[in-house]
C-alpha cells in the first residue's frame, strides 16, 4: 500500500509539544511553580472560579499565601513534598499525590493532586468524589482479572471481561482495548458498547493516530481524561519567562487536532488508559461517550487498577507460553542439530528432520548451505520442504553477506528488501535466516541455515483510509485528521506471517548450539614450543556428499 499522508503533517505532530501547551481544560484549576521552590510561579484564569481567590493576586506568592482557604498544616505538607519529603503525604503514589478533600470552593469540596515532574511541581484542583460514590470507588478489583489466562479462547475472555466492566464503572458508551502492532499501527481486539453505535471491533487504526509525543505522554499517566472535547481551554498566567511543563498534567488541554479527531469519530468525552507490560507500551483502553461526562479522579484511579490487573495477566500469560516452548525447545534443538550432525557422516536426510526443522519456525521450506565465506569456495545446499531454487538461495546467502552482519535475520517481506525475491514470493515472501562462522586451518568457512513461509494475503479492515488519516486543511493550512472512520478494506501481498518472538527465540538458541558443536570439533589450540610435525589434516566433513539434494 502507497502511504499518500503529507509528511509535513506527521513532521508538524511530532513537532507540536502537548507538554507545553500553556492551557488546561476548564474542569479544574492549577497552580505550579518550580522544582523544591513553594512559590505559586503559574495559575490558571479560572481559579476564582474555583477558590475565591483572585490569580493575579496570588501570582508569585509564596503558598503560605493560600491560607486561610488551605490550613497552615496542609501548606506546610504540601511544602516539604515540593522541598523532596513526601512522607508526610496521606496517599503517596510516586510522582502524583492524590490530597483528598483538600479544600472546598464555589463547586463544593475540592480534591487536590500534587504532581512532582522533572522541572515543575502542579497542585490541581478537581471536584472531589462525591459520597454516594466512595463505596463503588474504592471497590477491590474484580478478583476475575487477575486470573492468567491458559489458552487464546480465555485470553479472548479475558478482553471481553475488561471492557465490560470497564463500561460499567466509567458509565461511558463505548470501551475499546486496543492493542498496539509491530508497525506501532493498534487493533480493536475487544469491546463493549452501548445498543444503536457502530462496532469498531476488529477495525485497525494506523500509527500516525497517535503521534509519539502523544505515546510519551499517555506512558507518563495512568490515565488521560477529556471530559468535552468541545470545552475552551483555560490560559495558564505567568510572569515567568520557561513555559510550564503539563508532562503529569491531569488538566493539560487537548490539542485541536486531537479535538477534531474526537468529533469526527462522534465522541464529545474520552478517557484513556495506557496498558503496559514489563515497561512496555502494549496497548491502550479508550472510552468514548457521545455526550460530556467527568469522573472523579477516585474513579479513573480505580479503572486503572483494573487495567493493571489486566497487564498483570497479560505478562503472566506471554510468560507461561514462553517457558512452555523453551521447554520443549532445549530438547527438540539438541536432537535437530544431532540428526543434521548425522549428516556429515553420509547419512540421507529423513522425514524426521525436514519436519523438526520446519517446526522449529513454523516454516514451509529450508536450506541448509556451506562455503567458504570469503568467496572463494563452492557453495553445497540442501533443501527441505518447499524452496526457491538452488541458484535463487545462492543469491539470497550473497544478498545476505552484503546486507547485514546480523548472524540472525528475519523478514515478513522479502521481496520489499530484495526485489528478485517478487519471482518466487508465492513461496517464500518470509525468511529467517542463521549464519554461523567458523575457522579452520586459517580458512574461513560459514554454514547457514535459512527457513521460508509462503506468501499470506492479508486482508485488513481499517477505520477509514489510513492513506487519509492526516492532512492539512486545504484553505486554513491547519492541522486537520481524517475525516472518515468507515470500514476500509487493505490487501497486502508478498507478505508472510510475521515471525514471533518465540520463533525468533528458537532460533538464536539453535544458532548458540550449532556454534557450541562447531567449537567443540573444530577448536584450534596454540602449538606446543618445538612441536612435532603436525599430520596433513584430514578435510571438513562436508554437508553433504553432493552439492545439492532434495529430499523425495
Amino acid at each position: 500500500m502507497t502511504n499518500s499522508i503529507n509528511p509535513g503533517f506527521l513532521d508538524e505532530c511530532e513537532r507540536e509539544a502537548l507538554h507545553e501547551i500553556g492551557a488546561i481544560q476548564p474542569f479544574g484549576a492549577l497552580l505550579g511553580g518550580h522544582n523544591s521552590d513553594p512559590t505559586l510561579r503559574y495559575v490558571s484564569a479560572n481559579l476564582t472560579g474555583w477558590s475565591w481567590l483572585n490569580p493575579d493576586v496570588v501570582l508569585d506568592q509564596p503558598l503560605a499565601a493560600l491560607s486561610p482557604w488551605l490550613s497552615n498544616q496542609q501548606i506546610e505538607h504540601i511544602c516539604a513534598a515540593i522541598a523532596g519529603d513526601t512522607k508526610s503525604l496521606v496517599q503517596p503514589s510516586g510522582a502524583k499525590h492524590l490530597l483528598a478533600s483538600l479544600c472546598s470552593g464555589p463547586h463544593g469540596k475540592l480534591d487536590g493532586l500534587l504532581s512532582l515532574g522533572s522541572r515543575n511541581w502542579l497542585l490541581e484542583l478537581q471536584p472531589a468524589l462525591p459520597a454516594e460514590q466512595q463505596v463503588s470507588a474504592y471497590r477491590p478489583v474484580p478478583h476475575s482479572l487477575y486470573r492468567r489466562p491458559r489458552s487464546d479462547e480465555e485470553w479472548t475472555r479475558l478482553c471481553d471481561y475488561l471492557a465490560e466492566q470497564m463500561r460499567v464503572t466509567s458509565s461511558f458508551d463505548r470501551v475499546m482495548v486496543y492493542r498496539f502492532l509491530e508497525d506501532g499501527s493498534g487493533e480493536v481486539i475487544a469491546e463493549s458498547l452501548a445498543a444503536g453505535l457502530p462496532p469498531y471491533l476488529g477495525l485497525r487504526y494506523p500509527a500516525s493516530d497517535i503521534p509519539q509525543i502523544a505515546r510519551l505522554l499517555y506512558m507518563a499517566n495512568r490515565h488521560r481524561q477529556i471530559p468535552d472535547a468541545a470545552a475552551k481551554p483555560v490560559a495558564i498566567l505567568s510572569h515567568d519567562e520557561t513555559t510550564l511543563d503539563l508532562t503529569l498534567s491531569d488538566l493539560r488541554a487537548v490539542s485541536p487536532v486531537h479535538v477534531d479527531y474526537l468529533h469526527n469519530m462522534g465522541a464529545t468525552a474520552s478517557l484513556s488508559f495506557p496498558v503496559m507490560v514489563r515497561d512496555h507500551f502494549w496497548g491502550l483502553i479508550a472510552c468514548h461517550n457521545q455526550t460530556p461526562l467527568a469522573l472523579p479522579f477516585a474513579v479513573r484511579e480505580r479503572c486503572a487498577e483494573m487495567v493493571q490487573a489486566f497487564a498483570l495477566g497479560i505478562a503472566s500469560y506471554q510468560t507461561s507460553q514462553r517457558l512452555q516452548v523453551l521447554g520443549r525447545s532445549d530438547r527438540d534443538i539438541r536432537q535437530l542439530i544431532d540428526r543434521i550432525g548425522a549428516l556429515r557422516s553420509g547419512m540421507l536426510p529423513d522425514n524426521r528432520l525436514q519436519e523438526e526443522l520446519l517446526n522449529l519456525v513454523g516454516a514451509s521450506g529450508a536450506a541448509l548451505t556451506e562455503n567458504d565465506a570469503d568467496g572463494g569456495g563452492f557453495e553445497e545446499v540442501l533443501t527441505l520442504g518447499e524452496t526457491p531454487s538452488l541458484e535463487q538461495i545462492r543469491e539470497l546467502m550473497d544478498w545476505l553477506r552484503v546486507t547485514t552482519m546480523e548472524p540472525v535475520f528475519s523478514t515478513d517481506a522479502l521481496s520489499a528488501l530484495f526485489p528478485p525475491a517478487t519471482r518466487y514470493a508465492t513461496i517464500a515472501s518470509g525468511m529467517l535466516a542463521v549464519r554461523v562462522g567458523r575457522f579452520t586451518e586459517g580458512a574461513r568457512f560459514e554454514r547457514g541455515f535459512l527457513w521460508w513461509r509462503p506468501e499470506k494475503l492479508q486482508r485488513v479492515q481499517w477505520a477509514g483510509d489510513p492513506r487519509k488519516s492526516a492532512m492539512f486543511a486545504s484553505q486554513s493550512r491547519t492541522l486537520s485528521p481524517r475525516s472518515s472512520f468507515d470500514a476500509w478494506v487493505e490487501i497486502s501481498r508478498e507478505q508472510a506471517e510475521p515471525w514471533s518472538d518465540l520463533h525468533l527465540l528458537n532460533a538464536k538458541k539453535f544458532r548458540s548450539l550449532v556454534l557450541r558443536d562447531i567449537n567443540a570439533t573444530c577448536c584450534v589450540t596454540e602449538p606446543a614450543p618445538n612441536p612435532r610435525p603436525k599430520p596433513k589434516p584430514k578435510p571438513t566433513p562436508s554437508l553433504r556428499q553432493q552439492p545439492s539434494l532434495r529430499p523425495p
